[in-house]
């Protein structure tokens, strides 16, 4: 397998991961529409100037606005060969728990859940399960360990990325090991938390999580990029790994399920914008659910390991005051924000990984100084 070393090397140091009721929120007369977006030469010039010096082989960027207006730039290649187009399939990573946990809202909308209950009613063998609440998992505050850092894991996946790994053995290597603090008293980003959720929707509808998401928000919004894990070698980017100036290293491919409910799905550009802007608006919920998974953000200051987020809450986080999720590993890092006061949305993906694992989050930074 090609650079076999450098990929147990990302492994080893965790880099697996970083992180429809009552349309509620569509058309809010209280958020102040407007147009003004920059223009495609001003948003590839911004993107340009803050990508030229990390290395990323390519990116995307699509902003828009509650209108529809919108201004998208591309930048370098998906692939070695291929320019990167609007069309380009990048992985989601984390942003996977964004539409995770809104099926878990929406199954508490219609009362199929309680975010109250504890996960032992639908998983075996979770330690502490039993005083371990779904509220508590999606909002990060479990205390379970993160199973992507476990020193096993690299191992594991070194010996076939192909592997269609189950959960269970991946939960596996996070229950073996303490858990860091007594559930609800701390934030720590874990994705074995999202791990389980996959497993509470499927306990609950009867479908692996996936079909549950495509049911339920991928279908209904029209999302049809949106996949688990690649499908199409005609749009599918590559991931690569930044090991220096001009230096970028191709990363094998991966099956989502190493990823799985924490990471595994993969789509375009315009799709994650669209799933921003629904994220934001909490469009698949109810107008009170949405505000009660807002009412849930709270501050990262726990984990200095977190993604960056100002603050964090039910599968959704803060910068700024925009509102949505970020996502990074094996070769892949993305961002998907949206502004409730403006209506503005911001999508970012990168097919690369290297030094900075927050980096969506410093451009999307930077783009803000176009507004």
């Amino acid at each position: 397998m090609r650079h076999r070393g450098l990929f147990f090397a990302c492994l080893t140091v965790g880099a697996l991961l970083t992180g429809c009721a009552s349309m509620g929120g569509q058309g809010d007369p209280s958020v102040e529409q407007t147009t003004s977006l920059p223009s495609q030469a001003q948003l590839s010039n911004a993107l340009d100037s803050a990508l030229e010096q990390t290395g990323v082989p390519g990116a995307a960027a699509l902003i828009t606005d509650a209108d529809g207006a919108e201004s998208l730039a591309l930048y370098g290649e998906a692939s070695p060969g291929t320019p990167t187009s609007k069309d380009t399939r990048f992985a989601y990573r984390s942003i996977t728990k964004s539409l995770v946990g809104t099926v878990i809202l929406q199954l508490v909308d219609e009362g199929e859940l309680s975010l109250n209950a504890p996960v032992a009613d639908f998983v075996s063998d979770v330690p502490g399960g039993e005083t371990i609440t779904l509220a508590e998992l999606s909002a990060m505050r479990s205390g379970l360990p993160n199973y992507s850092a476990m020193p096993g894991l690299g191992e594991l996946l070194s010996a076939d990325p192909s592997r269609k790994v189950p959960a269970s053995e991946l939960l596996a290597l996070a229950f073996a090991e303490p858990s860091e603090f007594v559930p609800g008293t701390a934030y720590e980003y874990s994705n074995t938390n999202t791990l389980l959720l996959g497993e509470v929707i499927e306990a609950v509808t009867g479908k692996p999580w996936p079909e549950a998401v495509q049911d339920r928000i991928a279908g209904p919004l029209g999302l049809s990029s949106v996949e688990y894990g690649f499908a199409d070698p005609a749009l599918d980017a590559t991931g690569f790994q930044i090991t220096g100036p001009g230096t970028n290293d191709e990363l094998p491919d991966v099956a989502p399920e190493w990823f799985g409910a924490a990471g595994g799905l993969t789509g375009n550009i315009h799709d994650l914008a669209a799933w921003g802007r629904e994220l934001g608006t909490g469009t698949t919920l109810t107008s009170a659910t949405q505000q009660e998974r807002l009412g849930m953000l709270g501050s990262t200051f726990d984990d200095p390991k977190s993604p960056f987020y100002d603050r964090y809450g039910f599968a959704i986080g803060e910068i700024d005051g925009w509102i949505g999720h970020t996502g990074n590993g094996l070769g892949f890092q993305a961002l998907a924000m949206h502004h409730p006061e403006d209506g503005r949305t911001v999508a970012i993906l990168v097919n690369g990984t290297g030094k900075d694992p927050d980096l969506p989050a410093a451009v999307f930074k930077s783009l803000l100084e176009l507004f």
